[in-house]
């Protein structure tokens, strides 16, 4: 302990400067030698010449520990010396000021609109301990709760930021401002008054967390105003159909936006229309699915991961009668997960596994976009991040034990001439040498073992004809297919666990474009030959696979994606049902009446 301590104070001393215990005359002079300030006693690190009963009630309970008994299980140690500095710029005197208090109060309170529970990042009563620091009866008490207030401030930023760094600094990505506030500088500004303006400097700026902020508010202000009641189960509603729940629907799709009423011209429009035709039932009018409600509803199939079929299936309906409350907490949840991503680098691929999209991103703008295919329920896509190293044109596929275990050997099996017929080589593992399909017992699993099966490129190559890699413990990589069909589905978990892009040659030229020895021309010329060619990339490009169940596009759109691996685990639906269509008096006597008759 006695080391530890020795340590400490000179941390401090070295850290701080503590400037006003030196001369003004002294202040530009050469810095003291680091093994001198190691050798420094704790009382003279601690403020010079000063005597342990004269020590201020602050640097008492620094050096008891309480910063590491308060948040140690919660930051890295880097940030406490980084705190343990500040209180030593102020020469150990409380940092937070009346108008601090104030500013961190309304931070506190603000929280929600960064997604975030007041609650969960900190329990501490802050009338409370403003009242001790202010009105405390002893320099002890005033001086525990300034520290407390400082604890409630790094829980805050730690929260806003996604983790604060070991070197003070706020979790960020390369997409952030290189002047972005440390943990010293951001708590010394909270504590005069400023806590809650610098607090959203601390934010992710990656710009869909910056959509997604949008968002929150936006749905806030939609739950405010009511959210929407459930539709209903019933039959499946397609267009010109009749149905009850059509009202339902279009006040549904209505306050998300979807669905825009029409205007005073045109509801008169409409009415004269309608005035004018004897024929016209207006009683069925509210209850028809019309096409104009159609076009609604395959705006809204289309930002949640949906066939965009224009009919009121299972799967529509369901999405639909997901809650206001949900959507909130997954588009708060999703802001969490972007807080995480504290280095996405200048230039970045970005395939999200629930969109079914790829996207590469350089300085902090999207230049190419695609669709992908994703690991199947039971082979999930993992999540993680990466750097790519180099591209392959006309790959060889060198099919893993797993998958012909699962896949191939019951093909084989049945029919051995499906080896030759998808270009396959069956390699004997013990000698390297190539067999005959037809000579090996594909009923026994310990073929898959046993023998190595080689699909030499062409087109039938499932991985199209290149790939891209960043080598990384799950095997798992970009590619192309000759499955092209399976882009047209909605729901794209159809692979094995890698991501297939629909236009691979596309993503790799994107990359040679920025790359300082490799062109778009090289990987032309690559995949104009028959044989695997490797494209070796200089460039730093780096690899996020995610799973995002939300996201923004570029012009404000949300998008709410399926769950496809937790199975909607996420997801809570509206308990209530809206009131069903009743047609008034009025409509049932013109239902009753007979119509004219046709000549």
């Amino acid at each position: 302990m006695r080391t530890h301590r020795r340590l400490l104070a000179s941390t401090l001393l070295a850290t701080a400067g503590l400037l006003t215990a030196i001369p003004a005359s002294a202040q530009h002079a050469a810095p003291a030698d680091p093994v001198q300030l190691a050798d420094l006693s704790e009382k003279e690190a601690m403020g010079g010449e000063l005597e342990a009963e004269k020590a201020s009630a602050i640097q008492t309970l620094i050096l008891n520990d309480w910063l590491e008994r308060e948040l140690g299980n919660e930051t890295e140690s880097g940030v406490l010396t980084i705190v343990r500095a500040a209180y030593a710029q102020n020469v150990f005197k409380p940092i937070w000021t009346e108008k601090g208090i104030r500013s961190l109060k309304r931070a506190r309170s603000d929280l929600f609109s960064y997604g975030l529970v007041a609650s969960d990042v900190s329990k501490a009563n802050l009338d409370k301990i403003a009242a001790k620091r202010l009105k405390g009866d002893s320099d002890e008490i005033r001086a525990t709760a300034d520290l407390q207030l400082t604890a409630v401030w790094i829980r805050m930023a730690s929260a806003v930021s996604g983790g604060l760094s070991d070197n003070g600094e706020a979790a960020k990505s390369k997409t952030d401002a290189p002047s972005k506030s440390t943990v010293q500088k951001s708590l010394i500004k909270a504590a005069r008054g400023d806590a809650d303006d610098i607090l959203s400097e601390l934010e992710p700026e990656h710009p869909q967390y910056n959509r997604l902020k949008k968002q929150l508010k936006q749905y806030r202000e939609i739950r405010s105003e009511g959210g929407w009641l459930a539709i209903p189960d019933g039959d499946a509603i397609e267009l010109e159909d009749e149905d009850p729940r059509i009202p339902a629907l279009r006040d549904r799709l209505e306050a998300e936006g979807y669905y825009k009423p029409e205007t005073w011209a045109g509801e008169l429009l409409s009415t004269i229309s309608m005035a004018s035709n004897d024929d016209t039932d207006t009683s069925s009018t509210e209850i028809v699915f019309d096409a104009r409600l159609q076009g609604a509803l395959k705006e809204f199939q289309r930002h949640h991961g949906l066939e965009d079929d224009g009919v009121v299936g299972g799967n529509t309906l369901a999405a639909l009668n997901e809650s206001v409350d949900s959507k909130i907490d997954r588009i708060a949840d999703t802001m969490n997960r972007w807080r995480h991503y504290d280095d996405l680098g200048d230039q970045y691929i970005w395939a999200n596994i629930p969109s079914f999209t790829a996207e590469g991103w350089r300085n902090n703008r999207r230049e190419i976009a695609m669709k992908t295919i994703v690991g199947m329920p039971s082979r999930e896509t993992p999540v993680f991040s990466d750097q790519v190293e180099y591209a392959v044109a006309n790959p060889r596929w060198y099919a893993p034990v797993s998958i012909v275990r699962r896949d191939k050997l019951p093909k084989l099996a049945k029919d051995p001439s499906y080896a030759a017929r998808k270009n396959f080589k069956v390699i004997d593992r013990a000698t390297g040498q190539s067999v005959s399909a037809a000579s090996v017992d594909w009923t026994d699993p310990a073929a898959a073992e046993t023998y190595q099966l080689v699909q030499g490129p062409g087109a039938s190559n499932a991985l199209g004809d290149l790939k891209i890699i960043f080598p990384n413990q799950y095997s798992v990589y970009l590619h192309g297919t000759p499955g092209m069909s399976l882009f047209d589905r909605a729901q794209r978990t159809f692979s094995s666990g890698c991501v297939r892009l629909e236009k691979p040659k596309e993503m790799a030229k994107w990359i040679a474009a920025h790359d300082p020895e490799v062109s778009e021309r090289d990987v032309s010329k690559a995949l104009e030959g028959s044989n695997p060619e490797r494209i070796e990339f200089k460039s730093e490009t780096q690899i996020h696979i995610t799973y995002m169940t939300v996201t923004v596009d570029e012009d404000g759109e949300p998008n709410f994606w399926r769950d496809v691996y937790h199975e909607e685990d996420g997801i809570s639906m509206v308990g209530k049902y809206a009131p069903l269509y009743e047609p008034t008096q009025d409509e049932e006597l013109a239902q009753a009446a007979p119509g004219p008759r046709k000549g």
